[in-house]
Order: C-alpha cells, then structure tokens, then sequence
C-alpha cells in the first residue's frame, strides 16, 4: 500500500477492537493481527513452521469468523518469521469423509521425512460436536504443494482415535506423533503409520510441544480450559520413553502463559546456537478468523529450567531482545467515550498504519 490519506472510522460498541496493518516490518508484535503480502490478516492457527532452504513456511487452520468447521489449511512462508507471503490453501474440504464438510480439522502438523523425502502432514479430525475423533494425515512432495489426504493414521492396524496432537522429529530424523494426556507414539520411517506406544506420561495435559535441547526433551502441555487459556507446564526427560519429570509452569502464574496456550516449539538458528521459540495462540472463539492472534517468543533453558520470565509485545528475530512497538510512531491524542452501540468517530491521518493503544 503506497503512503496515502486515509480515513479511519471505527465504530463503538460496548468494547473496541484495534488492528495493525503491518508493511515490511522488522520487529514480531505479539497479540495483533499479523498481515501477509497481499494486506490480508494471517489466518493460520494451531500451527507449526518447517524451515526449508532458508526459507520458513507456516502452517496452520484456515479459520472462519463463524463455525468452527474445517476450511481448510494455509500455508505461508518467510525470509525473516516476520513478513508472510500467502502460498495456498495446501489441503482444502475433501468431498467427504474426515475432512468432508462440516467436519473439524485442527492442530496441523508437519514433518520432511527422511527415508522419502515427502512431507507428511498430520492434524485432528472430529465431527462438530467432537464425538468422532481420529488423527489423519497427508502427504505431498512439495513443501508448500497440494496435499493429498490419505485418512486416518493408523497403529497396529486400527486407527488413532484421538484428538489435542503435535508432532516432534527428534535429531537422528525419528518422527514421533504427540497426543493429549501424554500418549506418544513412534512413527514408522516413512511416517505414514505408528510403530510404537510409547510409556504414558501421567499427570500430562493437553495441546502437546516438543523440543530438545541438549540432549534433553522439553514436553509442553496447556490445561483442559476449552477455549479459555491457562496456566501452561512442562516435563523434562533425558529419552522419549522417559521417565519424564513434570514440572510446574514456564511463564510466571496467573500470566496464563502470557494470555495463550501452546501450539509449537521451533528450533530457530540464531548464530551458532539454537534457541526454542515458543508458539502459542490467543483464541478469540467464535471469531477465529479476525480476532485471534498469535505470541510468539523466545524461551529461555537452564538445565531443566524452562522459562519465559517477562512478556515481549515487540521483538527483534535478530537480536532476540525486546523493542519498543511505538517507536517511529506519531501520537495524536483523542480522548472519546461512549456507551452507546453504534456511535462513531472519524480521524484523519496520513500513512500506512494506524492502531489505538
């Protein structure tokens, strides 16, 4: 969008909603809408990042602003984790069966698998009222190609009927399939079956992140608080089979995991280290497509110490410090109040962004 005049008007109801368009930008901004190459909010939630070539790809559900059905799963891709160009709808509605209309398609994940060489995605399927749960996948030769939906994943014959999942590949190109309540399965090499349940993890929760630092495992789990977040934990183990130790929370209590619930842990390259960055999602159920967001931020590892301490609204990928969000930006104050539905204001501005602090 060339520098023009704009003009801003926003209604009042009995709360406001502010959005940021986002043009080529340095800094991640947590908590906002995020906006991609064609000036449309990113809509990829539940989500993970493969990185490919030195190029990151995004993928995530395609959410709506109404039912909480399946669209369908985006991808996105980046030079930096901060400016996103939409690539496609990867895997769309099926004509029927588990990703056939007015079905649930969630928590998408995907892997490279290394005997193959394709890319195997995995996600959540259910009915709408999530009596009907199973983990299916897809596969595809392109990253960001068309994926084909190949049904239900399947353990010694009989398909995975769970829900809440993620996905880990471990250093030595093991894949491994990440289920609520602490049910890990081992995939097989071609990852298109699992092999192996692993022991279960007692007192785990649900939305499960795995990274692996230093020859030790990081599990992350959110409580059971449907779409409300929580207080988010984590246990550490020295091998997938465990023993696993629970430990308390990661983000300090009561910030309820800084307002989000855990999706993905990426193992982003910074220098010659590798630091895990934590993903997680504000959902904003029913408006799924507008309203919810996304906080993304490094983690910090001490041992079997996992932490993130403070809250970024704004931060650098190249420093990996905090900025501030405003800087560079023109402050005019208005002071308005109303509480009547439907009352306006107009301001007049010229630029590119605008936003309400």
């Amino acid at each position: 969008m060339k520098d023009c005049f704009h003009r801003l008007v926003m209604l009042l109801a009995l709360s406001l909603t502010a959005t940021v368009f986002q043009a080529q930008n340095k800094y991640i901004i947590n908590g906002i809408p995020w906006f991609d190459n064609r000036g449309q909010i990113i809509n990829a939630h539940g989500a993970c990042i493969v990185e490919e070539q030195g190029r990151y790809y995004l993928f995530g559900e395609y959410k709506s602003d109404s039912l909480n059905r399946f669209n369908g799963f985006s991808c996105y891709s980046s030079a930096d984790l901060v400016n996103w160009t939409f690539e496609r709808i990867v895997l769309p509605v099926q004509p029927s069966g588990l990703l056939g209309p007015n079905r649930v398609g969630e928590r998408v994940k995907v892997m490279k698998c290394p005997a193959t060489g394709e890319y195997v995605m995995y996600m959540h399927t259910d009915d709408m009222k999530y009596t009907d749960p199973h983990i299916g996948y897809a596969t595809c030769r392109e990253i960001a190609g068309d994926y084909r939906f190949r049904g239900a994943l399947c353990y010694q014959g009989k398909p995975i009927r769970r829900w809440d999942m993620g996905t880990f590949q471990d250093t030595d190109g093991q894949g491994y399939l990440l289920i609520h309540h602490g049910y890990n399965y081992r995939l097989s090499d071609d990852y298109r079956s699992a092999v192996e349940l692993l022991p279960p993890i007692k007192g785990a929760g649900e939305s499960p992140a795995l990274f692996k630092q230093n020859d030790r495992y990081y599990l992350l789990y959110s409580n059971l608080t449907s779409w409300e977040k929580n207080d988010n934990f984590y246990f550490t183990a020295s091998s997938m089979r465990g023993p696993w130790t629970k430990h308390n929370l990661f983000c300090p209590k009561g910030s309820l995991t800084w307002n989000s619930q855990t999706t993905f842990v990426f193992p982003l390259k910074h220098g010659n280290d590798t630091i895990p960055l934590f993903m997680g999602d504000r959902w904003s159920f029913p408006r799924q497509a507008s309203a919810a967001t996304y906080v993304w931020m490094p983690m910090q590892v001490k041992g079997e110490k996992l932490s993130i301490p403070h809250y970024w609204q704004c931060w650098d990928t190249n420093t990996l410090k905090p900025v501030d969000a405003w800087r560079g930006w023109k402050e005019v104050q208005s002071h308005w109040a109303s509480q009547q539905k439907d009352d306006r204001f107009e301001v007049s501005f010229t630029g590119t962004r605008a936003a309400i602090k």
